[in-house]
């Protein structure tokens, strides 16, 4: 059931139908139940709306964590790049402030084929994503200029200090998840 604090659609349309439904059958027969159900109906339904954008699950925060990641490496500063790395895995800083260096980000869309498990279980919490990203880019070295790459990226998080902080990540052909969609029966965001 952790869908419905994910996604408002379910409770709006249900609350909507339901709310339409009795009002529809009250202006049929008059009875005044039905008039006060309606109205209950639709109390619910925005008091369920509040609840549901209240409640902020792991796998919206870790939706927002990559997105302002998106945002910190179009900024190309590594130092707020690098706030979203695991604290104790200094090679993985190491890696991606190289990768950051040698490149000018100009744009960072993380696409629409977004798959993430969360295992809350574990200590500490880790979750894996997987999506196709498309990044438009120049070498500081000037070998291209503003050139679209498309990359799928697989990060692992885990939770540290109550934030996810990327653990580990590896891009590689965006055909890759084309693929992994049609193989693994992950989630969806």
């Amino acid at each position: 059931m952790i869908w419905l604090t994910e996604d408002p659609a379910p409770i709006l349309v249900l609350g909507t139908l339901t709310a339409i439904l009795l009002g529809a059958i009250w202006l049929q027969s008059g009875h005044r139940a039905l008039l006060y159900s309606a109205i209950v109906v639709i109390l619910l339904t925005a008091g369920g709306f509040l609840i549901e954008r209240w409640i902020v699950t792991p796998r919206e925060e870790i939706a927002e964590t990559m997105q302002q990641i998106a945002r910190d490496v179009e900024s190309n500063d590594v130092s707020l790049m690098v706030k979203h790395l695991h604290s104790t895995l200094a090679a993985l800083r190491e890696r991606a402030s190289q990768e950051m260096s040698s490149h000018d980000f100009h744009d960072v869309k993380i696409k629409r084929n977004l798959r993430m498990v969360v295992f809350d279980d574990e200590t500490p919490a880790r979750a894996t994503a997987e999506f196709n990203v498309v990044v438009i880019v120049s070498d500081r070295s000037g070998m291209f200029q503003n050139r679209r790459v498309p990359r799928f990226m697989q990060v692992t998080f885990l939770r540290e200090d109550g934030a996810w902080r990327v653990s580990d990540y590896h891009h590689s052909d965006p055909r890759d998840g084309l693929l992994k969609k049609r193989d693994a029966p992950h989630e969806q965001y």
